[in-house]
């Protein structure tokens, strides 16, 4: 069996073999989640000039040391607004990120000065040193300079960084287009009335959303029966106009299983079997233009494989960089004395002490263990723990995000 390292290193080289999507200009506006498809460099220093850290008075720092008398309030700069060249001798009433006036190289802040002379005029009543509380010309940004970097998935303080050198567009990667497939006769959507050994479809949905969660164009395309010439039939189209085709179940050597049998005759297929628990079950291959990933049919097991070997993939696919969980290294508060061969990730959480807790129910049917935790705690391969031992946590925030 490949280890859950090996499958991903084949996933991403694959990913970056599969080659990027086409890049699009789009507005600020309609930039969040996207990748970036080229660097972004300043065309400006921000700021882009000099200017005051905090409300005070502008001066030369050694006039205000070593002033013997008051030294006279010659104008007043408000932010946005330049002001005249500092008159020698004088100081100049300035606001937060107002320009610094010409010949001044230090601010006091306001609450270390005594005005007199009814505030025509001031006393400092600390120590002032050159450059004190002034924000240098490209102290933040220098033209030119790289700002954002290829592949970057955008963030709201990247779109704010972007507007703070005044671009309005951003060449960006298109969305992928991903094919969102269950499978099984016995699937029922909500709404429908069940029958007899029918339950109903609760990994589409969700994948859907995971997959739109990336900001992808997450597809539809239903429920496949337990027929060959449907399946193949449908998986033909669905690669005729995505990139990504992603199916749930349907991949074993049962006779009713007929996603394997559709797919080698569409294109080609990989079965792997990954020496990890819930998951082990998982499929990887091509029909026609688009890849093909098929993920195990109960809930956990499509869960937890999405998230640590199909949402890197997809990543690297958009263009961007593919996240690894780092996890969390958290002292165990409970004990788990049957080490299995593979590789397992368990529903837990951190409890007020500080210690990792598992969910008391771990059966990859239970989708209620995934909804109930906030993290899944790895048990490395032929492990047995016991409360005390430091495991990896992996917070779902981190593999969400």
């Amino acid at each position: 069996m490949k280890t859950l390292s090996q499958a991903l290193e084949q996933l991403l080289g694959q990913a970056q073999a599969d080659g990027l999507p086409a890049h699009e200009q789009v507005s600020l506006a309609a930039g969040l989640g996207r990748f970036l498809a080229e660097d972004i460099c300043s065309p400006i220093d921000v700021p882009a000039y000099d200017n005051s850290q905090m409300d005070g008075y502008a001066g030369i720092a050694v006039e205000m040391n070593n002033a013997l008398a008051p030294l006279p309030i010659s104008q007043r700069i408000p932010a946005g607004h330049p002001g005249q060249p500092l008159k020698e001798g004088s100081v100049a009433r300035i606001f937060t990120g107002a320009p610094i006036p010409s010949g001044a190289n230090a601010v006091i802040m306001q609450e270390q000065v005594e005005l007199l002379e009814d505030g025509k005029a001031l006393k400092c009543l600390a120590p002032v040193r050159p450059g004190q509380n002034i924000r240098p010309a490209g102290g933040d940004l220098r033209q030119g300079q790289v700002v954002l970097q290829k592949g970057r998935c955008l963030s709201a303080a990247d779109l704010g960084l972007s507007a703070s050198v005044g671009l309005t567009e951003l060449a960006v990667y298109r969305p992928l287009r991903v094919a969102v497939f269950s499978s099984g006769d016995e699937l029922r959507q909500p709404g429908e009335s069940l029958g007899f050994g029918q339950i109903y479809d609760s990994n589409r949905p969700m994948i859907l959303h995971l997959v739109r969660g990336m900001g992808f164009e997450a597809r539809d395309m239903g429920c496949l029966p337990d027929r060959l010439d449907a399946t193949r039939q449908a998986l033909a189209q669905a690669s005729a106009e995505n990139e990504v085709i992603l199916t749930c179940g349907g991949v074993s050597v049962g006779e009713e299983d007929h996603i394997k049998a559709a797919i080698s005759a569409e294109g080609k297929l990989e079965l792997w079997k990954i020496s990890i628990k819930p998951g082990k079950p998982f499929a990887f291959g091509r029909v026609g233009q688009a890849t093909f990933l098929g993920m195990p049919g109960n809930p956990v097991a499509a869960w937890v494989t999405f998230n640590l070997l199909i949402r890197p993939y997809l990543q690297k696919r958009a263009g961007g960089e593919a996240t690894r969980a780092k996890g969390l290294w958290i002292h165990a508060g409970f004990d788990w004395p049957r080490p299995d061969p593979r590789q397992e990730f368990l529903r837990g959480w951190i409890d007020e002490d500080g210690l990792v807790q598992i969910h008391d129910r771990q059966n990859s049917s239970v989708l209620s263990s995934v909804t109930e935790c906030n993290g899944l705690v790895e048990i490395p391969a032929g492990t047995s723990v016991a409360k005390g031992d430091r495991l990896r946590f992996i917070p779902y925030s981190e593999l969400l995000s």
